[in-house]
């Protein structure tokens, strides 16, 4: 991502920003882990050591930048709310580190997780 400035062209690695909305998001209660983008994407995770950048992607549109994340939630979440809670989020984290507001997020639910054995007792 590349952004010119009164002082020259910033460019930020869309991994940098992936691990900022990934922290972001998996920060928040009611998001259980962040998932990933079909079988290619999937793959790839298992190679890399990083997770830091999975579940996240971007483009750069003629209406602005978009971002796409996946993600588990924790079961008994009402997800429309969740889900608007998580887009307000990643505009405002984004925002705040590198004075860039998305023009969409999209915001996959790819599963629930529900509670583990040791929450259940």
């Amino acid at each position: 991502m590349e952004r010119r400035t009164e002082y020259g062209t910033l460019a930020i690695n869309d991994e940098v920003l992936a691990a900022i909305v990934q922290s972001a998001v998996l920060e928040m209660p009611g998001v259980a882990d962040v998932g990933t983008f079909g079988l290619g994407e999937g793959l790839t995770e298992l190679i890399k050591k990083d997770s830091g950048t999975r579940g996240v992607t971007f483009q750069d549109t003629d209406q602005g930048l978009v971002v796409e994340i996946a993600v588990i939630v924790d079961y008994g979440e009402r997800i429309p709310i969740l889900g608007r809670r998580i887009v307000n989020r990643i505009s405002q984290v984004l925002s705040d580190a590198v004075s860039i507001r998305p023009a969409k997020v999209v915001v996959e639910v790819q599963g629930i997780r529900s509670g583990t054995p040791e929450s259940s007792r």
